[in-house]
């Protein structure tokens, strides 16, 4: 039997159901690939951005 790897992080996530357009599935599927990193983390990336520029906007 393996020991499950858990990385620790101060950050704390809520699971949320949501429908992203195809297409724009596949573009983060294709980030996700090229920068080794989690479809959620891309996904989390890039709203946190979004999220910023808005209220930067205002």
């Amino acid at each position: 039997m393996g020991i499950a790897y858990h990385k620790k992080t101060d950050k704390k996530y809520v699971q949320y159901t949501l429908r992203i357009e195809e297409n724009l599935l596949d573009k983060i599927k294709d980030i996700s690939k090229k920068e080794d990193i989690s479809i959620n983390e891309v996904v989390n990336q890039s709203l946190e951005f979004a999220v910023q520029d808005y209220e930067q906007q205002k």
